[in-house]
């Protein structure tokens, strides 16, 4: 396996790619509400994925169907074509693994581009981003986005906060300050040390990257070191080119042989609980998962699940896997079992929808319409300086 550390790379993404597909395909869908549900774990029915006139209304994805349709009633409800989706990614990584020399998939629609030999050359950077940007409209009819920076987690925010067609650089040294301000709930951690960061007050990436080093290991163990590094800029993943064809494994043999199907149960638990941990340590989420059984008969079965949406949560996992493994046909005692992690990307941050603001951009349009009435210097604009101070009037200053 070849890997490209990463000195200066760009992340391009087709945000939304569900959505910006049926959208391509059906373009009378264009501004109205959109939510992509599909069958998730077990029987429900789960949100893939949304536009942000369902976000506006509260609608995430992961949530539940039914709440998806009380939040956001008016909203068009279509079954996910996840076929459809996977070819539009595999298009989009071969059309820009034939321009760009190293070209990892992240994860369906998202992927990094190294840039060696660009550093220091912003503009240079800059211009083979949005060239590659409208190659991928012309070619796909899709609108992305991309992020430059000296490391993953800095680039991928970078894109997520710009408009479609758009490319924003990040200057060498600036990804720290750069991603003071973002939410902690970009950080590519599980829910416990998400509901751990919001006791503690640490809302922002900028709160979290100040604390001392000792302390966050003390507090949040290697799991919020290596978060607290993201904050602080300083990703040290390396670009590894190629699509998502990466997996992790863990086999056990039993001796005895097992005879009971919970116990079996259990043992898939614990490896995957280890799987889980493994993908936790490099930020990366899981898009399928086999299970292979042999019995000492000699049979051997293979059961598989393809996920609509990637995880690392090892519950979740571990539900998969009994799933796979209670429906299958004994031939006799079990001797191995085998657990494979596949098609591994780094989570969505897309999903959070916090970029593209409706609200926002009516509010705008309206200022900018007063100030071509009453001309530009009828307002005045307030910028935060410091958002924790405890008297409200000290933390922003007016200018302008």
């Amino acid at each position: 396996m070849n890997l490209t550390r990463a000195g200066r790379l760009a992340y391009l993404i087709i945000p939304h790619l569900p959505v910006a597909v049926e959208r391509r395909e059906r373009p009378r869908l264009a501004g109205q509400p959109l939510v992509v549900a599909g069958a998730g774990p077990g029987t429900n029915t789960t949100v893939l994925d949304c536009s942000g006139e369902a976000a506006q209304e509260g609608v995430q994805p992961g949530m539940g169907l039914a709440r998806a349709e009380r939040l956001c009633p008016e909203a068009i409800f279509l079954p996910p074509r996840l076929d459809l989706y996977r070819a539009v990614a595999m298009h989009l990584f071969d059309l820009l693994r034939s321009q760009v020399p190293a070209v990892e998939q992240a994860q369906p629609g998202g992927l990094y581009l190294g840039l060696d030999g660009l550093e220091g050359r912003d503009a240079e950077a800059l211009v083979l981003c949005r060239q590659q940007g409208e190659a991928v409209l012309q070619e796909l009819g899709l609108a992305a986005t991309a992020g430059i920076a000296g490391d993953k987690f800095s680039a991928e925010v970078a894109s997520l906060c710009i408009g479609p067609n758009r490319a924003l650089v990040l200057t060498s040294g600036t990804e720290r300050d750069f991603l003071g301000d973002f939410p902690v709930e970009l950080l590519p951690v599980d829910r416990e040390m998400q509901r751990r960061l919001r006791l503690f007050g640490l809302l922002r990436l900028g709160q979290f990257a100040r604390l001392p080093p000792a302390a966050v290991l003390a507090q949040f163990g290697w799991a919020g070191h290596r978060a607290q590094r993201l904050a602080r800029g300083q990703d040290d993943r390396p670009l590894i080119p190629g699509r998502s064809e990466r997996s992790e494994t863990a086999s056990r043999e039993f001796d005895p042989p097992l005879d009971n199907l919970e116990t079996l149960v259990a043992a898939a638990g614990r490896q995957v609980d280890g799987l889980a941990r493994r993908l936790a340590a490099e930020f990366l989420r899981a898009g399928q998962v086999d299970v292979r059984v042999a019995c000492i008969d000699g049979q051997q079965q293979v059961s598989r699940r393809i996920l609509a949406e990637p995880t690392a949560d090892a519950a979740r996992l571990a539900r998969l896997a009994e799933a796979l493994l209670r429906p299958l046909a004994y031939s006799d005692r079990v001797g191995e079992l085998t657990l494979v992690l596949g098609e591994l990307s780094a989570p969505s941050l897309h999903q959070l929808s916090l970029w593209h603001d409706p609200q926002q951009e009516a509010a705008e349009a309206q200022l900018a319409r007063l100030a071509s009435r009453y001309g530009e210097d009828c307002f005045r604009h307030g910028v935060l300086v410091d958002p924790d101070h405890r008297l409200a009037g000290r933390r922003f200053v007016m200018s302008g």
